[in-house]
């Protein structure tokens, strides 16, 4: 079979904020960035074939889009006439970013830089419409290869529960997946490739960067001249890089020469990859479609709230506090959230699956066991578009731990994800691809 006709456009820019910005990921960062170790870009990809209009796939080296997608697509809309429903938005989730949310962010440090964020978006959308304006004739073909910088951050403690601790004993996901776009002649011009580790290896620094996932386009455009890579990350919410202390039971932060280390080890894994001589080949058509599902949180009862007004935890004791004081004012706080699907399909090559939260790694794993007779290759992006937080799959809310519960009492919300929100993420994928999935 010979491949669908297809388009390819590729613009990459700097991003990088002035120093003095405050950088958003860690809650006990309370001073502004100080320095740069790595600066920061955003990668616009236009990809069209014969069959349909273009789509966009951005990667960014921030934390995410979260609230500011609307704002982002319509700026994209604006300059390109791609819709929105055919814009895909990323972040690679690095911490050492600018902050950016709107109201997490602006809680914890006050006005956000909006010049800033605004001269981003607007370039980001020059950029979508350069990427659109250098599309050429392309052909894509698609590989695996394995990484083992990363591991779960949940480690089981044996009683049910889960400690925020290093652990290969709970699911874990070391494929490296990638996408070469090679001109017509078959000319490598770009790599488009995607892991799924936290990019938190520095710790809570001060430094401007990108942490590993930059490091890793370095080194694969180091080896390849005149070729760019982009990173998209993959389903890392309960993922991160396996960096142990002295004892081998907790984490150590890394140097910035560490951090480069792990970041050029998935480059290496890219590298490999591409110098194997058994990359498939893409076909199309190309199809994409997009669905919001309706997600909701737990809401509990008066006296959960009124027994955690006195946990030793801070932030635990202001979201009871938050909820009853809601309450005794007759008013109860939104339970419900969009949570948005996006799924592209090449033939029965490939599916590429964008999930808008910080997805737990089992979501990628069901995707690829169940779809895998479908599609030879399963891509399934996290951190995409306005990300709702930690989704937990249904057997994780059992176990409790900082992507379950904590972090969504960080955000206030009322409590963990509903039980039935993986199924009604993965049926919405399923409608969104027009498959029917193996159990």
């Amino acid at each position: 079979m010979s491949p669908t006709p297809c388009r390819v456009g590729l613009a990459s820019i700097d991003i990088t904020p002035p120093v003095g910005i405050f950088l958003a990921g860690y809650a006990a960062r309370e001073t502004p960035s100080d320095g740069i170790y790595g600066r920061l870009r955003a990668t616009c990809v236009a990809i069209a074939d014969a069959d349909a209009e273009p789509l966009l796939l951005v990667t960014i080296e921030w934390l995410g889009f979260y609230d500011r997608t609307d704002d982002a697509r319509q700026r994209i809309t604006a300059r390109t006439g791609v819709p929105s429903t055919r814009i895909v938005l990323t972040g690679t989730h690095t911490h050492c970013g600018p902050a950016l949310r709107r109201e997490m962010d602006a809680r914890r440090h006050g006005a956000l830089d909006e010049d800033y964020i605004e001269r981003t978006l607007e370039a980001v959308a020059a950029a979508a419409a350069t990427a659109l304006a250098e599309m050429q004739p392309a052909r894509l073909r698609a590989g695996t290869g394995w990484c083992g910088i990363s591991a779960s951050r949940r480690r089981p403690d044996g009683q049910g529960g889960v400690q925020f601790k290093p652990s290969l004993d709970a699911p874990h996901d070391h494929q490296v997946s990638l996408l070469a776009v090679e001109s017509a002649a078959g000319e490598l011009r770009h790599v488009l490739f995607s892991y799924a580790c936290h990019p938190t290896s520095t710790g809570a620094i001060t430094q401007i960067g990108g942490d590993y996932p930059s490091f890793a386009c370095q080194y694969v455009e180091r080896q390849h001249p005149g070729v760019t890579a982009a990173f998209f990350q993959g389903c890392a919410g309960d993922q991160k890089v396996d960096a142990r202390d002295a004892a081998g039971d907790g984490y150590r932060p890394l140097t910035v020469d560490e951090v480069r280390t792990r970041g050029e080890a998935l480059g290496q894994a890219v590298i490999c990859e591409l110098a194997a001589a058994n990359l498939r080949e893409i076909h199309g058509p190309l199809h994409m479609a997009q669905e919001i599902v309706t997600l909701t949180t737990d809401v509990p009862a008066d006296e959960e709230l009124r027994r955690h007004q006195q946990a030793p935890e801070g932030y635990v004791r202001a979201w009871a506090q938050h909820h009853l004081d809601l309450r005794a004012a007759g008013q109860e706080a939104a339970h419900t959230f969009d949570f948005e699907v996006q799924a592209l399909r090449w033939g029965t090559d490939l599916a590429l699956i964008t999930l808008a939260g910080e997805m737990s790694v089992e979501y990628a794993l069901r995707n690829r066991r169940q779809l895998g007779g479908q599609f030879t290759d399963v891509w399934t992006l996290g951190y995409a578009n306005n990300m709702v937080g930690y989704v937990p799959v249904r057997r994780q809310i059992a176990e409790g731990g900082y992507e379950v519960i904590d972090n969504n009492r960080r955000l206030l919300y009322t409590g963990p994800f509903s039980a039935d929100s993986e199924d009604r993420i993965h049926a919405a994928v399923d409608r969104c691809l027009g498959v029917t999935r193996t159990r």
